[in-house]
């Protein structure tokens, strides 16, 4: 057999390069292909095997991640900022100082809270003079005097 001279090559190359471009079409002439199609939302609910899920929307307050100036403030903020928010204390029903007490306590015995002891005063102070501002303040003994209870996991305060 014959080997093929560089002529006949390169016309065999250059031949299947134009076979291949015209296979393939000019640039800009594809057809664009269609938008994907909106996605739909999920389900509000899912069943499978007797339990059903359902989606909840919620919405939470904001929390300016400080509790709002005023004396002992500065006692709050360095206390118990690290364990929760501003907002989550200041939005409980008006508790009376006894009642703070109480909760406080529990937030040191039970939970572990780091904080002193000789803190606790003006932690009281400041909360219940936030509750005195708030309509319809609490006045009487605490509901739940002694720090060693178990802690209330309905959802109240503390």
């Amino acid at each position: 057999m014959k080997t093929p001279s560089i002529g006949t090559l390169s016309f065999g190359f250059v031949g299947a390069t134009v076979v291949l471009l015209l296979a393939i079409g000019a640039p800009n002439s594809r057809v664009a292909p269609p938008p994907a199609a909106p996605t739909a939302p999920p389900p509000p609910s899912v069943s499978a095997r007797g339990f059903s899920l359902a989606s909840t929307s919620v919405d939470l307050p904001t929390d300016e991640g400080q509790y709002p100036a005023g004396p002992h403030a500065d006692v709050i903020n360095a206390n118990c900022t690290s364990c929760h928010s501003a907002s989550m204390a200041l939005n409980q029903p008006p508790l009376s100082g006894d009642q703070w007490t109480a909760e406080v306590t529990k937030m040191r015995e039970v939970y572990k809270a780091p904080v002193a002891a000789a803190d606790v005063p003006a932690i009281v102070a400041y909360l219940t003079a936030m509750s005195t501002k708030q309509p319809g303040a609490a006045k009487g003994k605490a509901q739940d005097p002694d720090p060693k209870a178990a802690p209330d996991v309905s959802g109240g305060s503390g």
